[in-house]
């Protein structure tokens, strides 16, 4: 049987060799992330403590305040070193990198090229609210306040700080024709933004009123978009609650960089659409309302390396003829319905993942050839599966590693149990 199958499906291409190559240049890319490439690009410096957007930004001493002056400002070649702080803004690349000459933002944690304090280096699409400006409104639980621009969710800082569920999506809505209104009172941590009327409508986690938490409203849609451009690469920085993700790969972008980021509390973690050549490495990615990794609409050639994701809905996840993809090395675990999803996306190679303790199961597949080994599956309790396939009849889910292989003659060489520790 081909190394390729999907429900009895075979297909000529792939080995086992091939996927060994191709885990080893993106290894190789990522020790040349920083490197320079032309003589004549320039180092920028963002200093939330100290900038002043006004000077050249070419320099710790002159560097600008606003990791925003870095959308127009990077070239071929370009590094952008941003210092530890908080910022309430995002950045759309405007310029392609090159091949040789990479455009790189690196979260300086350390502060060895600003010469701040060590410290984080924080992205956030969301602004606080005053919470006194909330109202009680019938039916019961539900608060709203006039706001002027449209809001995109909101989440309770004092909490585990996930966001609020929309009402669009809500089986209350689609299902049972309720009101948006209607939901938001049903369901606690939820909100509605009537964009006719500019009324947000809130329902807390506790149905406490607003002004009882540390609220903040999300506005931005991601930390860094790069839009049709290529060659760029994002590092060590920290993404939370953007409307979208944290790092956006989007449309016609390609040959891209996301290392050791961590990205939390927005849609996706990191988000690769219609963008091919993707490499996501070395990333932590939780609390996310889909996925930690999301590769859809044909990005083509994705590879998702070492990187941790928990408590999404799914942990990395290829969609929509988002073929050749790579899932190496990944820890996914507490995804509240699946660690790995392969969804009608061809060739896909998975290969020693550790994969715990996902809802619904450890790994679905639909309508996709693809080639797995030598990963650690691990169930949490009698109604998760091991594997799961379209179109979801019994003989399509199976529940330990042995039925799976026995059926699907994959994971042969993988293991039921004993995955070793977890991150804390």
């Amino acid at each position: 049987m081909s190394a390729w199958t999907s429900g009895g499906l075979k297909a000529a291409e792939g080995t086992r060799q091939a996927a060994g190559r191709r885990a080893a240049l993106p290894l190789a890319l990522v020790v040349v992330l920083v490197a320079p490439g032309v003589a004549a690009a320039a180092t920028y410096y963002v200093r939330q403590t100290v900038g002043d957007d006004a000077r050249d930004g070419l320099t710790p001493q002159t560097a600008w305040q606003h990791l925003s002056k870095l959308s127009s400002a990077m070239h071929p070649g370009d590094i952008a070193y941003v210092g530890p702080g908080l910022y309430r803004e995002e950045v759309v690349v405007e310029n392609d990198g090159a091949p040789d000459a990479r455009i790189v933002f690196v979260a300086d944690t350390t502060g060895q090229h600003t010469g701040d304090p060590p410290g984080t280096v924080m992205v956030t699409g969301a602004d606080p609210v005053d919470g006194t400006t909330f109202v009680s409104h019938a039916p019961s639980g539900v608060y709203t306040a006039r706001l002027p621009s449209i809001v995109w969710g909101a989440v309770e800082m004092d909490g585990p700080q996930y966001r609020y569920g929309g009402t669009q999506e809500a089986r209350e809505l689609v299902v049972e024709k309720m009101s948006p209104v209607d939901v938001v009172a049903k369901l606690p941590s939820t909100y509605y933004y009537d964009d006719a009327e500019k009324v947000l409508y809130l329902h807390t986690s506790d149905g406490r009123p607003p002004a009882t938490h540390e609220m903040e409203l999300i506005y931005r849609g991601n930390g860094i978009l790069v839009q049709g451009k290529h060659y760029v690469t994002v590092m060590g920085f920290t993404f939370r609650h953007m409307q979208d993700s944290g790092v956006s790969f989007f449309k016609g972008a390609g040959d891209e960089i996301a290392v050791d980021n961590t990205s939390y509390g927005s849609r996706q973690g990191i988000r690769v659409y219609g963008a091919s050549n993707v490499l996501v490495y070395g990333n932590t990615l939780f609390r996310n309302e889909n996925c930690g990794v999301y590769f859809a609409a044909q990005s083509a050639n994705g590879a998702a390396i070492g990187n941790t994701a928990y408590e999404n809905v799914k942990g990395v996840r290829w969609s929509s003829q988002s073929v050749d993809g790579l899932c190496l090395d990944n820890t996914l675990f507490d995804n509240h319905e699946r660690g790995i999803a392969i969804e009608n996306s061809d060739r896909a190679l998975v290969r020693r993942n550790k994969v715990v303790n996902n809802t619904a199961s450890q790994l679905l597949v639909i309508q996709s050839l693809y080639s797995s080994e030598i990963n650690c599956y691990e169930t949490g309790g009698p109604d998760q599966l091991v594997a799961e396939f379209y179109p979801y009849f019994d003989r399509d889910r199976h529940k330990t590693l042995g039925e799976y292989q026995r059926v699907r003659h994959q994971d042969l060489s993988s293991k039921p149990e004993g995955c070793g520790p977890l991150p804390a």
